[in-house]
């Protein structure tokens, strides 16, 4: 008798449907694997036979064959041990195969039978959600499956429990969304959070840093130490859009490929906020290896990329990073098979002006020569600089900006930020984008209006500042921006002068 299961696989942060084949046939008892299996899967054998007698089944006394098809698709993890003893107990007869094709049955064994939490279950739950089948996973993943809408999700605690359900000695009661907490969904900020009101004496840089936020421009603070760089960016999270649920998922199942979520944390509903070490290598911001994992930017997806001491990390990590900014994704092949992952954040950076951080502030000496300096800036590379749409220079506070009453609150900076993304979603409805920066050239001249006054302005800076094509456009996306903050229906000469002085030749050229 051959016993068919269906299960998923992960591969990268997707999860792939594969269909556990079993035959138990005659001959010298033996337990083979095929399809592609890796060493993880292989290792299934000895979980899953200890399981089977520890949860007073008969182990089959023949040869064991297994093919998880397709056998062309790599096979790796745990996730398939529940389904191969499944497998083997319908092929042995001791449990009746009417009902296993509702099922997508996923979950790593313990060797007395429990299931045991397993990275990828929400990806796999996604998977069995558009196969039009419910779900058999672990009980500790429930929360997490279950954020999947119009899924049915049945929590196994043990191979008796799912063995027994399977034979109709015993009902799992299924769970939908419906059915958990979903308003854990819905985050809400707290009170006791950061806020912009704590930070005095940078309301410029404040104000850039809500442009940034509002139309997904990249950022990068040069100042001497204790400026605020820092503070300012562990801020902006507080002034983000709250996640969709589209969001929510797609986020979440990069966490739980990687492993990284828990009973605690079943789903991500903050926009994350990372912020690697300087001494981050390239496989650690990039991701990759052997078998592609998540690096940095795909955990900060949907959320902030926050790279402190830009200039102190190794040159050739910083470069990695041109394509993943300009694609939002990154790609990897492995033994013939593409991986690609998301890298869709908000980037913002800080660095000093030099090695020993003063130079340019009027209150404290630098001690670099003039090469040293030199050598220090270039270890951001142009097409880096290039790729970051706003550059701020941030300068020490005053004593008299201590004691002024607090700027912009993180609630009115949101209030803002919100209101102009709602400009943006109304705008780009039918363009398949959300945000002024992901506009394409075309897209500029389709959506952006600018005043007579704006184009002379833009013009003259072009030629003036000798200006590439590439930065005047992100000029005009940070300009559209400001014009959105604001509720303009056209970009003017104000909007572009003050996207000029956000812009890398703006600042060096101390426009005003």
């Amino acid at each position: 008798m051959i016993s068919k299961v269906f299960s998923a696989v992960i591969k990268g942060i997707e999860a792939v449907p594969v269909t556990i084949e079993t035959d138990i046939g005659r001959g010298l008892p033996g337990f083979i694997i095929t399809g592609l299996a890796d060493a993880t899967v292989k290792e299934a054998a000895v979980r899953v036979r200890a399981a089977i007698m520890n949860s007073g089944f008969r182990f089959p006394n023949g040869k064991i064959s297994i093919n998880i098809a397709p056998a062309g698709i790599r096979k790796r993890g745990s996730a398939l041990d529940l389904g191969i003893a499944i497998g083997i107990l319908t092929a042995s007869g001791q449990i009746l195969g009417s009902r296993l094709s509702r099922y997508i049955i996923a979950g790593e064994l313990s060797l007395d039978g429990s299931v045991c939490p397993t990275p990828g279950i929400l990806n796999i739950a996604d998977e069995a959600a558009k196969c039009g089948r419910s779900a058999a996973v672990p009980a500790a993943n429930l929360k997490e499956a279950a954020i999947i809408r119009g899924l049915e999700v049945y929590p196994v605690n043990n191979l008796r429990e799912m063995a027994d359900h399977l034979n109709l000695s015993y009902e799992i009661a299924p769970v939908t969304s419906a059915d958990v907490e979903n308003a854990g969904l819905e985050y809400t900020r707290n009170n006791d959070a950061v806020d912009f009101s704590d930070v005095k004496g940078q309301e410029q840089a404040k104000r850039a840093l809500m442009i940034a936020a509002a139309g997904g421009h990249g950022v990068l603070m040069t100042g001497s130490p204790s400026t605020g760089k820092t503070m300012l960016a562990e801020r902006i999270p507080g002034i983000m859009p709250p996640m969709s649920y589209k969001e929510i998922i797609k986020t979440t199942e990069v966490y739980s490929a990687a492993g990284l979520l828990s009973e605690e944390m079943p789903f991500i509903n903050e926009r994350p906020f990372r912020r690697p070490h300087h001494s981050v290598t390239e496989a650690g911001l990039i991701g990759g290896g052997n078998y592609p994992k998540p690096g940095e930017i795909t955990l900060a997806s949907s959320g902030i990329l926050f790279l402190d001491e830009l200039a102190e990390m190794d040159p050739k990590v910083v470069d990695a990073l041109r394509e993943p900014l300009e694609r939002k994704t990154v790609s990897f092949i492995r033994g013939g098979e593409t991986y690609t992952f998301p890298a869709d954040f908000l980037f913002i950076a800080a660095s000093n002006p030099c090695r020993c951080g003063y130079y340019g502030d009027p209150d404290h000496r630098c001690i670099c020569s003039p090469g040293d300096i030199e050598r220090y800036r270039q270890k951001i590379s142009g097409p880096i600089m290039d790729r970051i749409d706003i550059h701020l220079d941030l300068r020490g506070v005053a004593y008299s900006d201590l004691e002024k009453k607090d700027g912009m609150s993180t609630a009115e900076m949101q209030e803002m930020v919100l209101r102009a993304r709602s400009t943006q979603l109304n705008r780009f409805r039918d363009a398949g984008i959300e945000l002024n920066s992901q506009m394409t050239d075309k897209m500029i001249k389709k959506y952006v209006r600018m005043e007579t006054d704006g184009e002379t302005l833009m013009k003259s800076a072009y030629e003036s500042l000798k200006l590439s094509p590439r930065t005047m456009m992100r000029t005009i996306k940070v300009a559209q921006t400001i014009s959105d903050l604001y509720g303009k229906e056209c970009v003017g000469a104000d909007e572009i002068s003050e996207a000029l002085q956000y812009s890398r030749y703006g600042k060096e050229n101390g426009v005003k």
